[in-house]
């Protein structure tokens, strides 16, 4: 191995170590507290912004500097990409949304939970989300600053792309490990608690980090990846609590929520399996030329 390679696997090292390690003290510390306001905002943000502390930091340690920050917007040309950035993720999670109340709530009609009477208020929330999920993209910039920005083009140095992507969201899923554990997501009724909301994490990120980093190679920049990661996370939960309402108890939601949720995540995931093939392709054509 090159001294090169040896000083990004390093880099590569601390990087992941601060993140983890950011996230595993915001939730020991303000986890207890998950309903008070100190676990909002400092276990909140000290998760939401710790792999961009670690990019910050791990330059600082490695004297590494600070080029490469695809800090530009970039619009000229890229608006198409910040459209499909907060579109594609409502589309798909309306879909999702009725196929898991088809699967999960007996007597499953879509005019049940969307008619005309409330089909305004369905789209005036629709809109408020997306809206609200764009202007707060910052947030999101916590953590494509630091995936996105800093860990995939590191790997994608030291191994073959396809690896570089799997790799990479496998360490971005297992971040999630400390929230997982605590209930986020899948809840802890679930015989597999809580390796298996692990394992769907992990899986779930591949793909979604593969679309994040197309629109990332695309642009430029990471603020489309912050925008769709911000839509994503937000509208997700949303369609899946509206479609769900017609039919579905709590006691049935908490027995099943492992199930629920996977199957409102697969999806998503699949809808960016062409996205993985997009950057797949582009590397082997740079690869020829």
């Amino acid at each position: 191995m090159t001294s090169d390679k040896k000083i990004t696997v390093l880099r590569i090292i601390i990087f992941t170590v601060i993140s983890y390690g950011i996230v595993i003290a915001s939730t020991a510390v303000f986890g207890y507290m998950e309903d008070t306001l100190s676990w909002k905002i400092f276990g909140f943000f000290g998760i939401a912004f710790a792999p961009a502390i670690a990019n910050y930091l791990t330059r600082l340690i490695t004297k590494e500097g600070f080029k490469d920050k695809l800090y530009a917007a970039n619009f000229g040309g890229n608006i198409k990409y910040y459209v499909l950035a907060a579109v594609l993720p409502v589309v798909v999670y309306i879909i999702a949304a009725n196929i898991t109340g088809m699967v999960f709530v007996p007597d499953y009609s879509v005019s049940e939970v969307i008619n005309a009477d409330n089909i305004a208020g369905f789209i005036y929330e629709t809109l408020r989300i997306v809206s609200t999920s764009v202007l707060i993209f910052p947030l999101y910039f916590g953590e494509e600053y630091g995936w996105r920005a800093y860990l995939t083009p590191k790997l994608k140095t030291l191994m073959p792309k396809p690896a570089a992507l799997i790799v990479s969201g496998i360490i971005w899923g297992m971040w999630h490990a400390p929230v997982v554990y605590m209930g986020h997501n899948f809840g802890t009724n679930y015989s597999l608690y809580p390796y298996g909301g692990y394992m769907v994490m992990s899986v779930y990120c591949i793909f979604v980090g593969c679309l994040l980093t197309w629109l990332t190679e695309k642009t430029g920049s990471i603020y489309p990846a912050c925008i769709c990661h911000a839509v994503n996370n937000n509208i997700g939960t949303f369609l899946l609590s509206v479609f769900l309402s017609a039919g579905m108890t709590d006691e049935i939601y908490s027995a099943k929520q492992f199930e629920i949720v996977t199957l409102h995540l697969l999806p998503m995931a699949v809808v960016c399996i062409p996205f993985m093939i997009l950057l797949l392709r582009k590397n082997n054509q740079t690869e020829r030329a």
